[in-house]
């Protein structure tokens, strides 16, 4: 008799392992906040001090910032216990090979979900939504039509393969939901631990000195170790994707707009939307397309350089320095602003609108300027390499291709406006508006599907292909059921 294999709560798969391991790693993190906040003595007895306020807020905040995490953990311990349980049970063989992988999928996907809704439970975030519910709601509608239509230019950044739409929404979701919370949590750690922790100035009135001081570097390491996390798990799970560095600098821009949505509802809907107006303007209009866009934005690049990298010391080189120029910008960013926005007044003095329309973009073009530049290049020096090595592998395609792609088809292809001008005379050509849409979008998918197998043709050429692309031969058959469909329509 056959002994059937056991079937394991962990995936088998070894990226998919590690992309569990990189959101780990973020447990980990917080986890150990707390065993600094346990180990070290305060410097300072709060309640001693004779300011009944510090004592009230430090208290606050210390029962705060981790209350969703330790029975988080521990409902993770229990499901892992009822898994190894039930899996053992399972393996010893009262239960078919399908029953078995199919409960490992659902306590796996059951422990994933825990793990990513943790970070996104901070008491303060659902505090502020009770008591200033309408502020919150008008927040969010006011600023979701900017972060679509920013979401919107940055995916027509790519101009031949693009990143599927879900993928995009992913990074959008796990910057709008990990990457916040998890932020927020290692924010409000260091306000309490700087507080009681650390040796105060000589005035105890001074109290929030250190944490001031440190809160820009705090803030720009973990918010950006939270969105390169992100990053990271959807490159390790979807590698195929980010076939150059235009493909990373657009998921890692996506998913510092995630971010800066809720950054924005945040800081717009606080005290029942007092400063609603100059935040939506800094935020959603000056500060749309730079700010944790153009941070992330690097640490996006980064990856997508690394997937064209054949030595993994200089992938995981490339990959550190992204993300250590992404931090260091927005350290640099933080602490110059808060130093401008508290001295400028000693300086001139400027009216509110003044400091609004002219002061502020000034700032933000300054010392956010340089990363929308530079990433700006990077996706324009991505695009010349795509157009080139696209040029090199429609020249070489196999004989069993050339229908899939013709000679003419591979002109259109490497023509950006010239698909965009066939997909218009499709559109006009229909019978009607449904039948015209129609048309458009088959177009639209035939020329996808076409660059496709011509990028994965390339990656092929260049000794990079992702072993969980589709092979030539189902690509092929793709555009071929396409043109079919097309032909049936007498397109």
């Amino acid at each position: 008799m056959t002994r059937q294999p056991h079937v394991h709560l962990l995936p088998a798969c070894r990226r998919q392992r590690l992309a569990l391991l990189v959101l780990l790693s973020l447990h980990a993190l917080v986890a150990l906040t707390m065993v600094l906040s346990q180990v070290r003595p305060p410097q300072i007895d709060v309640a001693e001090a004779g300011i009944p306020e510090l004592t009230k807020v430090s208290n606050f905040l210390a029962s705060l910032v981790y209350w969703q995490y330790l029975p988080g953990w521990a409902l993770l311990a229990g499901l892992s216990g009822a898994a190894w349980g039930h899996l053992r049970y399972a393996n010893s063989g009262r239960a078919s090979p399908d029953r078995r992988e199919r409960v490992a999928r659902r306590y796996r996907r059951a422990l994933v979900i825990t793990l990513l809704s943790l970070p996104a439970l901070k008491v303060q975030s659902i505090l502020d939504l009770i008591v200033w519910p309408g502020a919150h709601t008008l927040a969010f509608l006011v600023c979701l039509p900017t972060t679509v239509y920013a979401l919107w230019l940055v995916h027509c950044m790519q101009r031949f393969r693009r990143v599927p739409v879900p993928l995009l929404l992913t990074a959008l979701g796990w910057g709008a939901v990990v990457a916040a919370g998890f932020g927020l949590t290692m924010n409000e750690w260091w306000r309490s631990f700087s507080t009681l922790h650390f040796p105060l100035p000589d005035n105890i009135l001074d109290a929030t000195r250190l944490k001031d001081i440190g809160l820009p570097m705090i803030s720009g390491f973990f918010e950006e170790l939270g969105k390169g996390a992100g990053v990271a798990i959807l490159f390790l799970l979807y590698r195929r994707h980010f076939h150059s560095v235009v493909s990373g600098v657009v998921i890692g821009a996506a998913t510092g707009l995630g971010f800066n949505f809720v950054e924005s509802v945040t800081y717009m809907a606080a005290m029942d939307g007092s400063g609603a107006g100059f935040h939506f303007w800094a935020r959603q209009v000056a500060g749309l397309m730079a700010a944790h866009t153009a941070f992330t934005a690097i640490t996006g690049a980064a990856f997508g350089i690394a997937r064209q990298l054949h030595s993994r010391p200089q992938q995981i080189t490339t990959i550190a320095l992204g993300f250590c120029t992404a931090a260091g910008a927005h350290f640099c960013n933080n602490a110059m602003l808060d130093y401008i926005t508290k001295e400028s007044h000693k300086w001139f003095t400027i009216g509110d609108t003044v400091n609004v329309l002219v002061l502020m973009p000034a700032q933000l073009l300054l010392f956010q300027g340089p990363l929308v530049v530079l990433y700006v290049l990077l996706v324009r020096r991505g695009l010349r390499s795509e157009a080139a090595g696209l040029r090199v592998a429609l020249a070489n395609l196999p004989d069993a291709s050339r229908d899939a792609i013709t000679e003419p088809e591979a002109a259109v292809l490497l023509s950006p406006a010239r698909r965009f001008r066939l997909k218009v005379d499709a559109l006009r050509a229909g019978a009607n508006l449904r039948h015209g849409i129609a048309a458009y979008l088959r177009l639209a998918r035939l020329h996808a599907a076409q660059l496709e197998l011509a990028t994965e043709h390339w990656h092929r050429l260049r000794g990079e292909a992702d072993p969980s692309a589709p092979d030539e031969a189902s690509s092929r058959a793709r555009v071929q059921a396409i043109k079919a469909v097309l032909a049936g329509n007498g397109a």
